[in-house]
């Protein structure tokens, strides 16, 4: 795979990604009498996309409800605020990590939070 296919390939990646992650959040609001269906379907979806990844050497990494680290490979989109925290967690993946044979080619974004 040459450097610009691995580029389209990480984009792509990116897109897809933060497209089930938007149709998850607004499912968890929705009205759908079929709601466990489309979860599932979701579900299933995004296990194919970090297979498919990883068939091409990708690995998407998400930081949910993780730790801060100032060290983790991404940026925080709410960074003025978080200035202020103490202690943070991370409340969103915005963008997912992506490592390429051990070497991180996308940052990530998140957002943070105050520890409760």
């Amino acid at each position: 795979m040459t450097s610009e296919d691995r580029s389209a390939f990480v984009e792509l990646a990116v897109e897809y990604w933060k497209l089930f992650k938007l149709t998850e959040r607004a499912l968890v609001d929705a009205q759908i009498d079929n709601v466990m269906s489309i979860s599932a379907q979701l579900r299933y979806s995004m296990s194919r996309l970090h297979a498919i990844c990883a068939k091409g050497g990708l690995k998407l990494i998400s930081y949910d409800r993780d730790t801060y680290e100032p060290n983790l490979p991404v940026t925080v989109a709410n960074a003025e605020e978080a200035a202020s925290f103490d202690d943070a967690v991370i409340d969103r993946t915005l963008e997912p990590t992506i490592i390429a044979d051990g070497q991180m080619v996308a940052m990530g974004k998140v957002l943070l939070k105050k520890r409760a």
